[in-house]
């Protein structure tokens, strides 16, 4: 695995950029306040992603310092440590660019925002719920239907891919069993001891995988769910959404207008 091409995979920073700030809410909080929304949300992907990313740059270093003792199997641990890390992590990335989506499907309303009823929606937000307000969108056959379309094809390409579904499937189990058996690292009993008429007798076990085959589907992914979110992106922020120019008055009449709505609580 050459670690060093993630290293230098450096152009998603430029998610950070899309954290909505002042200039954000003035533009697009009476307009669009879904856009902010799922401005707010890219910047945790964002946040997620660059997690996953140093967990696996750090399975590949080549000293692991004081916390790994000086043999191979305790090196083989701290790596399959930073691995498991990483793949959880990678995972919530899915879970989180499906709240973008569903940011920006939400109901526009700049009373909405002010009041923080975005954030209290993450919580309903599934992939299920999510191709289901596509679905809603779509069958409506008005504005923003091929917006929609795109995007659920975006989305059902990616959850559809094979190596999302070989790391889909084994971060479930991780929430399920708490870990990941890596061949090498403690004995994995399968069955009995003893057959019977040449038939071995299965137990409780889980699947082992290879370091490699960890680090392989990790860095297949990290592309691939990079091309996937750049996509949702290109397709719901606006060209202009990180021009920062506003006008004084128009910066003044926004805050009168959001405190005015916090006052009305």
């Amino acid at each position: 695995m050459d670690y060093e091409i993630i290293r230098n995979d450096n152009d998603f920073h430029e998610w950070h950029s899309y954290a909505p700030i002042d200039s954000q809410y003035v533009k697009y909080s009476s307009s669009e306040p879904s856009i902010i929304a799922a401005g707010h949300k890219i910047e945790d992907v964002y946040y997620c992603f660059a997690n996953a990313r140093a967990s696996f740059m750090n399975a590949g270093l080549d000293n692991y310092g004081d916390i790994c003792g000086d043999n191979d199997i305790s090196k083989k641990y701290t790596k399959s440590h930073f691995l498991t890390v990483s793949l959880l992590e990678y995972a919530i990335c899915l879970d989180i660019s499906w709240q973008v989506i569903w940011a920006y499907t939400q109901p526009s309303s700049f009373e909405y925002l002010i009041n923080q009823k975005y954030k209290e929606m993450e919580k309903e937000c599934t992939s299920e719920s999510v191709h289901t307000q596509l679905n809603c969108i779509i069958s409506q056959n008005g504005v923003g239907i091929v917006q929609a379309q795109k995007l659920k094809q975006i989305l059902t390409d990616f959850e559809n891919d094979s190596c999302v579904k070989k790391l889909r499937s084994i971060y479930n189990g991780l929430k399920h069993q708490g870990t990941i058996h890596f061949q090498g690292l403690g004995e994995q009993l399968n069955s009995m001891m003893m057959s019977v008429e040449n038939k071995t007798i299965p137990t409780l076990g889980r699947k082992s995988y290879t370091l490699e085959e960890i680090e392989n589907l990790l860095f297949e992914y990290h592309f691939k769910f990079k091309e996937y979110f750049n996509s949702i992106i290109q397709e719901i922020m606006p060209p202009d959404y990180k021009d920062g120019k506003v006008s004084f008055v128009d910066y003044v009449n926004t805050i009168l207008n959001m405190n005015s709505v916090l006052s009305d609580d």
